[in-house]
């Protein structure tokens, strides 16, 4: 069965593949042809928060200057070295220009501090964050899982509302965030209890309900509207930004493509995100379970 980078496959198309004796050759094929493509753009805002962050690690996550979120504090300044540019990036959805914004998890007071004003700026009403135990740096977390609590960054009050435990592989955490002049939004955290490991990756199943339940969560008729007219971005947060953040968001805009035209293209989706987010998706286990939850979804959800 040849390269099929070039063509999108309908669901028949995408089975026929994974049941081959060969799908996980010509996958890692497609994921190292997508690895040789150069991708244009410039760093100059990241790489100036890497220098003044000491707090992160020694890796830290770049960003196109191209897709890269940015305050309104730091537009404030002709002088943004004097601010500090959050690490986190628009990333497009099927159809969808700034579906997503995807980062580090933030860990340490002016990282979350930033992370909160940009959750604030974009009206944003859903969080979808995964996150290993072992995880927080120094004790700091950007929020308090005990029902009725508040935390207070800068000028927002962060309160947990309300918890729901009523799923196997995610708990859902209502937030309140309430600025200094009282107006206040809702928030709904979606947190990922399933992907304890980077390395090792979650049952496609429980991966799958996850994503449609932000879906769902998606479509309601909450007030999320940006100022440019879009519906507010799905924030996504994990480690390192890069690998199960992306994972999300390649397998969701596959659903979508999936439900919307009856085909999928990964090759292409991820060629996409690549442009989107600086070395996205460089593991070829992440590519892999990209086909295998997508697969996993056509094989189950026939009729979606």
């Amino acid at each position: 069965m040849g390269s099929h980078n070039s063509k999108a496959l309908t669901r028949d198309g995408l089975s026929k593949l994974m049941e081959s004796s060969n799908a996980v050759q010509i996958i890692s094929e497609e994921h190292k042809k997508l690895m040789s493509i150069k991708v244009e753009g410039t760093l100059a805002a990241s790489r100036t928060t890497a220098h003044l962050e000491n707090t992160q690690n020694d890796a830290p996550e770049l960003c196109f200057d191209h897709s890269r979120v940015v305050l309104s504090e730091e537009t404030g300044t002709n002088n943004y070295q004097l601010t500090f540019p959050i690490n986190a990036t628009y990333i497009e959805g099927f159809n969808h220009p700034k579906a997503y914004i995807t980062t580090k998890t933030p860990d340490s007071e002016t990282t979350i501090c930033n992370f909160w004003k940009m959750i604030w700026e974009h009206r944003t009403k859903i969080i979808v964050t995964f996150q290993e135990s072992e995880e927080s740096v120094d004790g700091i977390s950007y929020w308090n899982p005990e029902e009725g609590s508040s935390l207070q960054f800068g000028k927002l009050r962060i309160e947990t509302y309300k918890i729901i435990e009523s799923h196997p592989s995610f708990q859902i955490a209502n937030l309140l965030i309430t600025d200094e002049n009282g107006a206040t939004l809702f928030v709904n955290q979606l947190l990922f209890t399933k992907w304890q490991q980077v390395n090792i990756s979650p049952p496609q199943s429980y991966f799958i309900e996850l994503l449609l339940m932000v879906q769902l969560y998606n479509q309601s008729p909450v007030e999320a509207v940006s100022q440019e007219g879009y519906n507010s971005p799905i924030v996504v947060h994990c480690s390192d930004g890069l690998q199960r953040s992306m994972v999300f968001c390649a397998t969701d805009i596959a659903l979508s493509s999936i439900s919307e035209t009856g085909e999928v293209n990964l090759y292409s989706i991820v060629s996409k995100l690549r442009k989107d987010k600086y070395n996205c998706l460089y593991s070829v286990n992440d590519y892999c379970f990209c086909y295998i939850a997508v697969y996993y979804y056509i094989t189950f959800y026939k009729t979606a």
